[in-house]
């Protein structure tokens, strides 16, 4: 396949490649990435070992196959930044972006593009530089206090806010909120995960609640909150939203949600149940709009799991 399509994969514009997702050896090599580095295919080939993890710098190939491959544990999507060596042997920086793709053959090969980001990287090195000489003392103590803050209301593993910083703002949020306006609160729950656990060990765990913590941020709004709230719970709070924009948001979710766990030769459904509630009708406080998305979450899962259920009083 990739033979009689070079010609075609040549007049994709940029630096355009192809490599074998488990050797990592070159498959295809564009006009274009050679002419990025000034090289033939016989001089790239050869200076790299025909190698894509070659091709990074000794430091970066490490943290790169294991960000590729966390990837691909879950979608055909990646994306990384590197550095490599030019022909003059100087430091360039890249961005990478690539699509893993099943051949009729059964190989499983990625398909990427390079962006060269050095000028801009350098440029904002330089910046970074001066400014560090003008102001390093007070921005040395105003990011002392901004990473003390920023720790104390994120949640360490995932990044997003932990449960007293997203239940504390969800609070404050509803006290400035008026009765004609709808906001809704998300209770969502990973099926499963002692399963994830028992069969794969605690770090892969830890990788599935960094998995839902990425769907989450990619599913909702940048002004909804999100949080997770423990273990295997997040809650996501919807500002002015409407019944069917929410229904469509928990349908997305539990779409991008569901991906099968392979490791090993072992496989686990991942899925998530989802409780809603809805400022004002189901309560006014967050006490009460809690205690109804709770519920709600327990009939979801009551109900067969990898679903959502809207709070109705009984």
């Amino acid at each position: 396949m990739i033979s009689e399509s070079m010609d075609l994969m040549n007049r994709i514009p940029g630096a355009f490649f192809v490599f074998d997702r488990h050797t990592y050896k070159f498959v295809f090599v564009s006009d274009g990435l050679l002419n990025l580095f000034g090289l033939s295919e016989k001089a790239f080939l050869e200076k790299y070992y025909n190698s894509f993890e070659m091709f990074m710098y000794k430091e970066d190939r490490k943290r790169v196959k294991e960000l590729l491959e966390g990837q691909f544990d879950f979608e055909d999507y990646c994306e990384a930044n590197f550095r490599v060596k030019s022909i003059l042997d100087d430091e360039k920086f890249m961005i990478f972006q690539g699509r893993l793709v099943v051949e009729n053959d059964g190989s499983e090969n990625v398909y990427g593009l390079l962006f060269d980001v050095t000028e801009m990287v350098v440029s904002q090195q330089e910046i970074n530089r001066m400014n560090q000489e003008l102001y390093n003392k007070t921005a040395e103590e105003h990011n002392r206090h901004l990473q003390i803050s920023n720790r104390a209301r994120m949640d360490s593993l995932t990044g997003i806010l932990n449960k007293a910083t997203v239940t504390d703002t969800i609070i404050d949020y509803l006290k400035e909120s008026e009765p004609d306006q709808i906001h809704a609160l998300l209770m969502i729950d990973c099926d499963n995960f002692k399963k994830v656990n028992d069969n794969f060990g605690h770090a892969v765990g830890d990788e599935v609640i960094k998995y839902f913590a990425s769907v989450l941020k990619r599913t909702f709004r940048d002004s909804d909150v999100k949080g997770r709230f423990g273990g295997d719970e997040f809650m996501v709070f919807m500002k002015n939203t409407t019944k069917e924009a929410t229904i469509l948001r928990a349908t997305q979710l539990n779409e991008a949600i569901k991906k099968p766990y392979l490791k090993d030769g072992k496989e686990i459904k991942i899925s998530c149940s989802i409780g809603v509630a809805y400022y004002p009708k189901d309560g006014n406080s967050f006490e009460n709009l809690f205690e109804a998305a709770d519920d709600a979450l327990y009939k979801a899962k009551s109900a067969g799991k990898d679903r959502f259920y809207v709070y109705t009083k009984d």
